[in-house]
């Protein structure tokens, strides 16, 4: 029998368990298979809880339509979007979004460059310490911007700082739950992901209308720049997912 495989014995049917709860053992027991518990160390709870919830939030189109208007896949973007603005929470977000997004497509999605392997000559494919090395640096500015929001004592900056310093560590973790608990699309034929993949570029394309519809009903209640530049953002996202949307703002 396989190390990780969970029989399914017969009997009355259990209540269904939240992906909180599923994701938080898959994590635990990972951790123990690498011999990398936590133990008493208040701050590696912490990041358990901190990666059982970005793992869960990857599950969510909502979360991923949320935070798409900060990722970049290139460095030099990510800064100027970051400096664009004089807030502080804006940077850290920032920093932190794109922090998350390269630890899960390292560790889980093993798809750093956002793209297939063969779409680009093999003198300009980048390698996995490339994106490591980006990772752990935006989440040290991640931590370094949350310190002056949040203050030096608070909870989530040290988490970001342990998983910028062990950020191998981590990544090993990612890729053995993965490999362990969340190796489905090895099990997929490519027409029954291309249906998945279409299923949640639509789902997304919902609630990004849904949300557009109540932006714009809100600036049109109250006309102010701000609310103007939600609605266009929220558009500019739709587009990138359907080209051909088209909204005229009135």
């Amino acid at each position: 029998m396989l190390p990780d495989y969970v029989p399914i014995t017969g009997g009355a049917p259990r209540a269904a368990e939240p992906s909180s709860q599923f994701m938080m053992r898959c994590l635990l027991s990972t951790r123990a298979a690498l011999d990398l518990q936590s133990d008493e160390d208040v701050t590696e709870q912490e990041v358990n809880v901190y990666l059982t919830s970005l793992l869960c939030s990857y599950g969510d189109p909502r979360y991923c339509m949320r935070v798409g208007g900060y990722l970049s896949a290139y460095d030099s973007t990510v800064f100027e979007r970051a400096q664009q603005s004089p807030s502080y929470r804006y940077r850290y977000t920032v920093y932190k979004v794109n922090a998350d997004h390269l630890l899960m497509s390292i560790g889980v999605f093993c798809n750093p460059e956002g793209r297939r392997t063969d779409s680009r000559p093999a003198p300009l494919r980048r390698g996995k310490e490339v994106f490591v090395a980006r990772a752990k640096a935006y989440y040290d500015f991640a931590a370094a911007y949350g310190h002056t929001v949040f203050g030096r004592t608070s909870a989530v900056c040290e988490v970001l700082d342990r998983l910028g310093s062990d950020i191998d560590k981590y990544i090993a973790i990612l890729v053995h739950l993965r490999g362990a608990y969340l190796d489905l699309v090895a099990g997929l034929s490519d027409g029954e992901i291309y249906h998945l993949q279409r299923a949640a570029t639509s789902e997304g394309t919902a609630v990004l209308h849904d949300e557009l519809l109540d932006r714009w009903s809100a600036w049109r209640r109250h006309p102010t720049p701000e609310g103007r530049a939600q609605v266009l953002e929220t558009v500019e996202q739709i587009r990138r997912l359907d080209p051909g949307f088209r909204f005229d703002l009135q």
